[in-house]
């Protein structure tokens, strides 16, 4: 992660913030975000009247986790506003009432927190891919939508995204899929749950680590 700039940045962010890093990947993308939606805000504008600081870091971090799986769903980093606008609506109506305008929530995000970024005049990104790839695995765990993962293993596009997931939940059922429908993609993604995951179950547990061991021997 400390090969990319941005992300270096952020990392020294979090430990000038904090006693020592998280020892996880998964770990250090939440405290990053914490860090940037809640305690860079409150650094930044603490003597500001004209932020609007009604939202919590958690309920910002709502909003654009939804946003980020409808993304990684269209397999795009890039969106405009007027259509991001109508995917987080429903969700800032939750959290916000109507407080603030999905157009006026992403460009606070993007000015003041620093988890979105203007690419062009209109066309904005999450700052990192890895930040959508991390929101969404998030969302996915949140919503119970594992299946949609089950059903893109072999798809590189989620390949980080499954593996935040695995970090964070139980990473059983991808393994089992994975086993039940051997590829490279798949196997090797299936190698780094069970390195990554939260938790497999043992009879699954051993099942790959048999298969690991006949694929070591395999020519």
């Amino acid at each position: 992660m400390a090969v990319n700039p941005l992300l270096l940045t952020m990392i020294a962010t979090v430990h000038r913030r904090g006693s020592a890093l998280p020892g996880k990947r998964v770990d250090l993308y939440k405290e990053i975000c914490h860090v940037l939606l809640e305690k860079r805000q409150r650094a930044k504008f603490s003597n500001s009247e004209d932020i609007n600081e009604s939202l919590t870091a958690p309920q910002k971090q709502s909003v654009l986790q939804v946003l980020a799986l409808e993304l990684m769903q269209g397999q795009t980093r890039t969106f405009q506003v007027t259509q991001a606008a109508s995917l987080i609506r429903d969700q800032l109506t939750l959290v916000a009432g109507s407080n603030i305008t999905p157009s006026k929530f992403l460009e606070q995000v993007k000015d003041i927190n620093g988890l979105l970024v203007e690419k062009e005049i209109g066309i904005y990104e999450f700052a990192h891919l890895s930040f959508q790839e991390y929101l969404a695995a998030v969302q996915i765990d949140k919503s119970n939508q594992e299946q949609l993962l089950l059903t893109n293993l072999d798809n590189s596009w989620w390949h980080e995204t499954i593996r935040l997931y695995a970090a964070q939940s139980n990473s059983t059922n991808i393994i089992r899929v994975a086993l039940a429908n051997p590829t490279v993609a798949s196997m090797a993604l299936a190698y780094d749950c069970l390195e990554e995951g939260m938790s497999v179950d043992a009879e699954v547990r051993q099942q790959l680590e048999v298969q690991l061991e006949e694929d070591l021997e395999s020519r």
